[in-house]
């Protein structure tokens, strides 16, 4: 059977329950065992990933479970994707679709490893250090005191004169007096030292928890990052009495983009959308986060709805400005937009709804809008 000649089924096991029903000859079979072996042994390794997949900053183990199953089911049965429909599908399996999931959770498990044995190290080098020096340092000051009490007992077992017994005492009291002075001077230095080197490391791992929040195409936050963030605004503007507005932008049109011009090409407009967002909303107490796929979200703190109308107007425009050429066509952009303004007493979750029913009535009545929600 050569390479180009199709399969009865997109369901390897379909194809064997067929070929027992209509007697095929079981040798003629054997290249579609090795496929189903192979399709078999891809989806255990995906399984193996979600079981035992490493503990990490703001990483669901569960919801990582659920997503390998997901794609073990894909895998071996053509089954829809995370994220994606069954009319999406139309029983095609998504090869580099899992290819990107391996390939991300291996490269943020050993970005999160690395980070951690490099922390581990740091803390274990400082601590050496500093033991080092607070040996060294009172090694030095004891065998000062122990050169006075050493001279000390000397003139105490040679009967020597008062005048020469005062004269030792009271130098050895200064001794002790100097040694303990510096020592409290070495111990605040030390103090100090530490406390910058914690710092330091401080900030370090505040760099690196704030890498593992950043989604790797669009360099926006990712969706755990805005799910905190979504909540700590909540607290915030219902406890001062403050306007906060929820943004919800999806790109119109982008599954005909990637089934045209490929992956590479979605990932490129993603990228310009997230840019442009960048450009726009550059307020530190805002933020701008990838929500899933094509969809981005922007909360956007101390800010009414009528503002948020303005600058999702003012995205519109952004957006429609953006040109990709690929292969001798000229892509345009657009976005519809859902804006929903936090009401007092409500959850996360219902603004976060009352956004996504915005956001679809945008879509509904023609894409390349706007509409807040009531």
């Amino acid at each position: 059977m050569s390479l180009a000649t199709p399969l009865m089924s997109v369901n390897p096991f379909a194809n064997r329950a067929a070929r027992r029903q209509t007697g095929a000859n079981p040798a003629e079979s054997a290249p579609l065992g090795v496929l189903e072996m192979a399709l078999d042994t891809l989806a255990t390794v995906v399984r193996i990933l979600g079981e035992f997949a490493l503990e990490q900053e703001d990483f669901d183990t569960t919801a990582f479970m659920q997503t390998s199953e997901q794609w073990a089911q894909h895998v071996l049965v053509a089954a829809p994707p995370p994220g994606a429909d069954a009319s999406s599908t139309e029983g095609r399996r998504d090869w580099s679709g899992v290819r990107e999931f391996v390939r991300d959770y291996c490269r943020n498990s050993s970005t999160h490893n690395r980070t951690v044995i490099t922390d581990l190290r740091q803390v274990v080098w400082v601590f050496i250090q500093n033991l080092n020096q607070t040996v060294a340092q009172s090694a030095a000051a004891d065998e000062r005191i122990r050169e006075h009490m050493g001279r000390l007992e000397s003139l105490a077992q040679k009967a020597a004169s008062t005048s020469e017994l005062k004269r030792e005492v009271l130098s050895t009291v200064v001794a002790v007096a100097q040694v303990m002075e510096e020592r409290k001077k070495m111990d605040h230095a030390r103090v100090e030292d530490l406390g910058a080197t914690v710092r330091k490391l401080g900030q370090e791992l505040e760099s690196a928890r704030k890498e593992g929040e950043v989604d790797p195409l669009t360099r926006l936050y990712n969706r755990k990052a805005f799910d905190a963030f979504l909540s700590r605004t909540v607290e915030l503007a219902q406890a001062f009495d403050q306007p906060a507005c929820l943004m919800l932008v999806d790109l119109d049109r982008f599954k005909p983009i990637n089934d045209t011009f490929g992956h590479q090409t979605g990932d490129s407009v993603l990228s310009k959308l997230a840019d442009v967002l960048s450009r726009i909303f550059l307020r530190k107490n805002d933020l701008v986060a990838r929500y899933g796929g094509d969809e981005l979200a922007v909360v956007l703190r101390e800010t009414s709805v009528n503002d948020a109308r303005t600058l999702a107007d003012r995205l519109l425009r952004a957006v429609r400005g953006i040109r990709i050429e690929r292969e001798g066509t000229s892509i345009g952009l657009t976005v519809s937009i859902g804006v929903a303004e936090l009401r007092a007493g409500e959850t996360a979750a219902s603004w976060l709804g009352r956004s996504d029913k915005a956001l679809y009535e945008a879509k509904n009545k023609g894409r390349d809008q706007v509409v807040a929600a009531p």
